[in-house]
């Protein structure tokens, strides 16, 4: 069977080629990997303004730049991969772009002709960098072992997963059914399963929402800076001051879900439905409760993901939960401040 591909977004960085429309765009994706965009003058069905993209390294870029190859030849190299497709119309910030062989079964038509070099631009090429990717520091202080950091930036990993696999697969069914996949792969039984599962949906957003540690400054104080999108990264300073204010109710609805598991005897078992329905309302209506207090928007896109298996969607609740507040730990220990925070000193008092 066919795999398909993920959608990837991009970034416009200026216009090439302009006659009444742009003819040709260079954008950036998320990861700062230069697109280069072509009108497609005949049209596609379902698109009201259509343009296809090619991603491409900087050594071609350059040598289309400097006129040893023409864009015919960058935009079928291999390099990059194989292209995509957009709608102009729907640019906003960023757009997102479809892999082009599940749009358009033969789609050597859509691409430039030969004999196009850039001597053809109507606009120079800027030195611009585009990336919606954003410098997060958080700040540390008191003393850090190796183990701390490491366990620090696995909690941060795993959190920044779920929130930007949750807030892409809104709009998403190719995605959500990618999350519904990844949850049916695994028993659910013990550790194993929740540490592959977050490997898992990490490795899969990290085409789109990429998450890099840029710097890490050891001295007391200092930070750990991360690079990663914006959304996902507000929603983990969202939970941290969640989990400030609510904690003890949080941590009450986080007791009381996992007893009904151990109540009902699948804790520990790879069964997806509890044994009656009213254990089952009670299980659904903890596990959303406490998946909202964690700032997930819609947790019945975790339990739609989970075919509506009321234990599963219990246990990936716990699992949020856990990873949620062993990153808030830092915080509430005072070793890790928000960016939004300062951190204050004796010589402040």
């Amino acid at each position: 069977m066919k795999t398909r591909r993920n959608n990837m977004r991009a970034s416009f960085v200026q216009t090439l080629v302009y006659f009444d429309e742009p003819i040709l765009a260079l954008l950036q994706n998320r990861k700062g990997m230069n697109v280069l965009a072509y009108v497609v003058r005949d049209g596609v069905h379902g698109f009201t303004d259509p343009y296809i993209a090619k991603p491409t390294n900087e050594k071609l870029l350059g040598a289309y730049f400097d006129q040893k190859i023409d864009l015919s030849y960058l935009m079928h190299e291999t390099k990059g991969g194989k292209p995509y497709i957009f709608d102009w119309d729907k640019f906003d910030d960023e757009v997102i772009m479809e892999p082009v062989e599940e749009v358009v079964k033969d789609y050597e038509s859509l691409l430039p002709p030969p004999g196009i070099f850039s001597r053809n631009h109507t606009e120079r090429r800027k030195n611009i960098t585009v990336t919606s990717l954003i410098a997060h520091a958080f700040k540390i202080d008191g003393r850090w072992s190796a183990g701390d950091f490491s366990r620090f930036y696995a909690k941060l990993a795993d959190l920044y997963a779920i929130f930007s696999f949750v807030d892409e697969m809104k709009g998403s069914a190719f995605l959500a059914q990618k999350l519904s996949d990844k949850i049916a792969k695994y028993p659910w039984q013990r550790g194993g399963s929740y540490v592959g599962f977050f490997k898992d949906i990490a490795s899969e957003s990290r085409e789109e929402y990429p998450l890099q540690v840029s710097k890490i400054k050891y001295a007391s104080p200092g930070e750990i800076e991360v690079k990663g999108v914006k959304t996902s990264l507000d929603h983990i300073d969202s939970l941290v001051i969640k989990l400030d204010g609510s904690k003890a109710d949080l941590s009450t609805t986080y007791k009381e879900l996992r007893g009904i598991l151990e109540r009902d005897g699948v804790l520990g078992t790879d069964d997806q439905d509890f044994s009656v329905r009213p254990v089952a309302d009670l299980a659904k209506t903890r596990a959303s409760k406490l998946l909202a207090g964690l700032g997930i928007e819609e947790p019945s896109t975790i339990l739609k993901a989970c075919d509506d298996h009321l234990v599963t969607y219990s246990k990936i609740a716990l699992a949020i939960y856990r990873r949620g507040e062993e990153f808030h730990r830092f915080h509430a220990e005072g070793r890790m401040r928000l960016p939004s925070s300062r951190l204050s000193s004796f010589q402040e008092i």
